[in-house]
């Protein structure tokens, strides 16, 4: 399977759903969720193909380490995934306790994570052998230590996220959002699981592996984009009847 339709049709998603939100960046309970797909764009765009051979050359002749740009990309799943969490406990608690348990539970821990995941990725054969598809690149120890801390860390965050969806299912206007929510969650948690797999078990490292960690990535992105779309035009629908 080509990965450029696949990565061009979830930017499309992720772009049209930008589009139908561009007004919810001044919107105080909407502004995580736009962040989420706005990131998660950026992240597949920085582990595509494309940026490896022109963004990451340039990086490379900076550096002299390859790769950055996917480094880049994973950080940005890491703040989309913390974005995920923040709009769904917004939809739960006030607002102190909302700021107590997000730093707590999900601004430290992916904080501590980024400076850990650019140490690993800097020692092992993610930084010293380039790839067009990161996930291509023979894992050494420290590249297994990179992997596992990612996605380590994007499962518990989707995870936690996941546990407060469950919780505004109960609501029924809330439960067929949140349900895809969840599907979307679940599909970046396949993802992550579908890594770590294959990078510990070198033999699994195949085309095909590659491929299904992209197809569930993408599976992720696309499916939070649509929803947080369909999501605010239901929004502006029920606000334009009521002021009608």
């Amino acid at each position: 399977m080509a990965l450029a339709p696949l990565i061009a049709i979830t930017l499309l998603c992720i772009a049209w759903s930008l589009w139908i939100r561009r007004v919810t960046w001044s919107c105080r309970w909407e502004v995580a969720a736009t962040l989420n797909i706005a990131l998660q764009g950026a992240a597949v765009v920085l582990m595509s193909p494309w940026a490896s051979e022109t963004v990451g050359q340039w990086l490379y002749s900076l550096t002299g380490k390859w790769n950055l740009e996917d480094y880049l990309g994973h950080d940005c799943y890491i703040v989309a995934a913390s974005a995920v969490v923040y709009n769904a406990l917004g939809r739960l608690e006030y607002d102190h306790a909302l700021q107590q348990r997000f730093r707590s539970h999900v601004e430290l821990p992916a904080t501590l994570c980024i400076p850990l995941l650019l140490a690993a990725f800097w020692l092992g054969n993610g930084a010293a052998i380039y790839r067009p598809d990161f996930f291509d690149v023979p894992t050494d120890f420290w590249l297994n230590m990179y992997w596992l801390l990612l996605c380590g860390m994007l499962i518990y965050l989707l995870g936690y996220g996941a546990r407060a969806l469950l919780i505004l299912r109960h609501d029924p206007r809330s439960r067929p959002i949140a349900n895809v929510y969840l599907f979307a969650s679940a599909m970046g948690i396949v993802a992550c699981l579908v890594r770590i797999t294959t990078a510990f078990f070198p033999q699994l490292q195949t085309v095909q592996g590659t491929t299904l960690v992209w197809v569930f990535a993408c599976a992720c992105g696309a499916g939070f984009a649509l929803t947080s779309a369909h999501s605010w035009r239901l929004k502006t629908k029920w606000f334009t009847g009521a002021k009608s």
